[in-house]
């Protein structure tokens, strides 16, 4: 039974209204600015500065002297172009990054981010073969990647020990709306990709409501200036056999028009041990890109993707020991796929289209406006466990469910970035606002019990033909809407950089059970802070200390039928981070994080209904990571992480004990080297390994899953032609292990996997 929350307020002309007055008081002061005397003149728009917290001091342009006829004649030489400037959603060139727009949404150098930030680009991606966005973040820092096994049906990542699933997933600077109650949530192909930007920590003064933990921003692949294109092939485990194109350019003589078109096909097996052949990974992918430049000042793109995937999910049996008094001792996995392959499915079709709009009015006043409109319908079978007491029975009760799902959602994030001084302090004022709409529609239905027959785990009969089921389980709509006002100042005097900001939030949640039936509604609303103080060392080094808040809606209502407040969280993080320059990139932070209203067991005697907001969760711990290019040819990457999460508060018994799969410790590092020269020039290798420490299967901590270590390596060869070889083998050993709870049942982690790829590229 999913329980969930809505409402339905139509916030567009809030929104409208809150952009305008930000407008009406910022704009003019600031178009009234003088700018340099070059700031209006049409240039290439790889030659506009990135944002920074500098102010562009005003000077008066020199009156040209005069010249002779004759030396005023002769052609000039053209002046040389700049250096391309890096933006917050450029390209990562190498593996190690400079510049974030996730954690700040200025372009704001990762050395003066007062928060700690991963960056994931895509040669990084390529070099470690990430065929999913799971695998893109294995080897960052402060991130626990699937903890359940590897489910192909979602992206399920854990930063500093709280599910980000539904609420910390980002793509271009949106939220990728869902709510983790439904199956229809947003699916990324990772080829689509030009890198993926993780922020840690509570991050409501900029998004609002979010996890705890952080969030993980996707950045589409964009139109570009230099015509390109490529063709991949892959082939796999799991009879994984793939196609991929990406090709690009400018439409227009000028210029002014480029476009991107980006496709996947593939036909394979899920990656998931015992069950590959029993559960589907198939997808179908394409994104077309356009983007108009009519000047050096404005850029308008167009970014839209479709997605068709069928897949499924391998949930196995958990083995339950129970010894008197009656207390679970041990769990262990069984793989023995519950369901029937002729009749499990997760079909989702979904698409996505937006835009991307940056004007600058001069060099000291930008406006952007960002928005994106998406689609997911969903139909899913599904055949589970009937609950028969699995240590005493070979012959498992099983029931069919069939669901059908669907997710309309609007997201757009207007804001303005202004750049001026107060005597000896230059800020960077950032003023903006958001709005998002979210509709979800579910209808779920069961079988007959005599529909379905038991499954013997001696000898699982398989094929046999299931009827749809028509009786309905659930029949509810969902609809939220969202909007927030944002004011962020980022102040620097001399090497010292004080940033502030401040949010307000006011979200409506409305729900229809046309079974029961039966509305609920739910009106929240909070206050968003965020202070943050660094120094600038001469030789690129940066500590810095950091205070940050986050909110999330709690669905339901206590025993009075009060409607939940939503969940609060507050961080303290002090840190260092260390660039020289562009080949070398340090970080490491302490943090402090505590998340309150958590629902735990209403203690009113006799009441086992309900929940109250007593209960309280803490995470501390240390987290470090090192990109780093060597010398020309080697790339190594690293990072390690110790997190002591518990529960503080809580009426569940479990005061004191570390939530459901979280790891304490984990470490991992890869390195990558190409030779430059000589008879192997154009060949390299590359090498990697994860560990994850051990996790508990209940709440009382009695039961642990065991910890393990992974290996990956890979070989590819570049030949001067633009064809490329590569060949990758990820958990070399086939360290094959569960994650299971006591109360959601086993996963198994994803076994040894082997792709070959070729590409050509031109």
């Amino acid at each position: 039974m999913k329980l969930i929350v809505c409402g339905r307020k139509s916030a567009e002309r809030a929104a409208l209204s809150a952009s305008v007055l930000t407008a009406a008081l910022i704009v003019p002061s600031l178009v009234a600015m003088p700018s340099p005397g070059h700031a209006q003149t049409a240039r290439p728009l790889e030659t506009l500065p990135p944002v920074d917290v500098t102010v562009r001091r005003t000077q008066r342009p020199a009156r040209p002297k005069r010249e002779a006829t004759r030396t005023a004649a002769r052609p000039q030489p053209a002046a040389p172009r700049p250096e391309t400037p890096v933006r917050g959603t450029d390209p990562v060139s190498g593996f190690v990054p400079t510049v974030s727009s996730a954690a700040t949404k200025t372009d704001t150098p990762l050395l003066e981010t007062p928060q700690s930030v991963s960056v994931i680009g895509r040669n990084e991606l390529d070099a470690r073969s990430a065929n999913t966005v799971i695998e893109g973040l294995q080897y960052t820092a402060g991130v626990s990647i699937q903890p359940g096994g590897k489910d192909p049906r979602y992206d399920n990542v854990f930063i500093r020990g709280f599910d980000i699933n539904g609420y910390g997933n980002f793509r271009d600077g949106l939220r990728e709306l869902g709510n983790p109650s439904f199956f229809a949530l947003f699916r990324n192909e990772p080829y689509g990709l030009e890198r993926i930007d993780v922020v840690k920590g509570p991050s409501a003064m900029l998004y609002g409501q979010t996890s705890p933990g952080g969030l993980f921003d996707l950045i589409s692949k964009r139109p570009t200036r230099e015509p390109f294109g490529e063709v991949v092939g892959l082939v796999g485990s799991a009879d994984r056999l793939q196609g991929a194109f990406d090709i690009g350019g400018p439409l227009t003589k000028d210029s002014t028009l480029l476009y991107r078109l980006t496709g996947v096909m593939r036909d394979g097996d899920a990656q998931i041990a015992h069950f590959s052949n029993f559960v589907k990974d198939n997808r179908a992918y394409i994104a077309p890109a356009l983007t108009w430049q009519p000047n050096a000042n404005t850029t308008f793109t167009i970014l839209s993707d479709y997605q068709h995937d069928v897949t499924g999910n391998a949930f196995p049996l958990s083995m339950l020991t129970v010894k008197p008094p009656f207390t679970i001792t041990n769990v262990t996995a069984l793989p023995l796929f519950l369901g029937d392959p002729s009749f499990n499915r997760f079909d989702q079709e979904q698409y996505r289209i937006g835009y991307q709009l940056e004007h600058r009015f001069n060099e000291n006043l930008i406006v952007r406006s960002n928005a994106r409109f998406g689609h997911v319908d969903l139909d899913y079978r599904y055949l589970t466990f009937a609950g028969v007491p699995l240590d005493t029975t070979t012959s498992f009760a099983r029931v069919s469910r069939q669901i059908y799902e669907s997710t309309d959602s609007f997201t757009m994030d207007n804001h303005l970035i202004a750049k001026t001084s107060s005597g000896p302090l230059l800020h960077t004022i950032l003023v903006g606002t958001d709005y998002t709409r979210l509709g979800l529609r579910d209808r779920t239905f069961k079988g007959n019990d005599d529909d379905v027959p038991a499954l013997n785990r001696l000898a699982p009969v398989y094929g046999v033909a299931i009827p749809t089921p028509t009786t309905p389980l659930m029949s509810a709509n969902q609809d939220t809407d969202q909007i927030g006002v944002y004011l962020q100042d980022q102040i620097k005097l001399q090497k010292w950089l004080l940033t502030l900001g401040v949010r307000f939030d006011k979200a409506t949640q409305e729900t229809n059970d046309h079974l029961t039936p039966k509305k609920q509604n739910n009106d929240d609303q909070a206050f968003s802070k965020r202070a943050a103080l660094s120094y600038l060392f001469d030789g690129g080094l940066a500590p810095y200390v950091s205070y940050s808040e986050s909110f999330l809606p709690t669905i339901g209502f206590d025993l009075i039928t009060s409607a939940f407040k939503p969940t609060t969280s507050q961080q303290y993080e002090g840190g260092v981070k260390y660039q020289p320059n562009r080949d070398l990139l340090v970080t490491a932070a302490i943090f402090d994080l505590t998340q309150q209203n958590v629902l735990t067991q209403d203690p009113t005697p006799g009441n086992i209904c309900c929940s109250v907001q007593t209960g309280e969760v803490n995470s501390r711990g240390f987290e470090a990571e090192m990109k780093a290019k060597v010398y020309p040819g080697l790339n190594i990457i690293a990072s390690y992480t110790m997190q002591d999460v518990t529960v503080t508060k809580s009426n569940d018994g479990d005061v004191g004990k570390v939530p459901l799969l979280v790891p304490r410790h984990m470490a991992s590092a890869f390195a990558d080297y190409t030779f430059q020269s000589g008879a192997l020039a154009g060949f390299g290798f590359g090498a990697g390994v994860r560990y994850n420490g051990e996790t508990f299967a209940d709440r009382p901590n009695t039961i642990t899953n065991a910890a393990y270590t992974v290996f990956d390596a890979g070989l590819h060869y570049r030949v001067d032609k633009g064809m490329s070889f590569a060949l990758n083998v990820k958990n070399i050993a086939d360290r094959v292990v569960t994650a299971c709870t006591t109360n959601g049942g086993c996963q198994f982690t994803s076994p040894r996997t082997v792709t070959a790829t070729a590409s050509y590229r031109w």
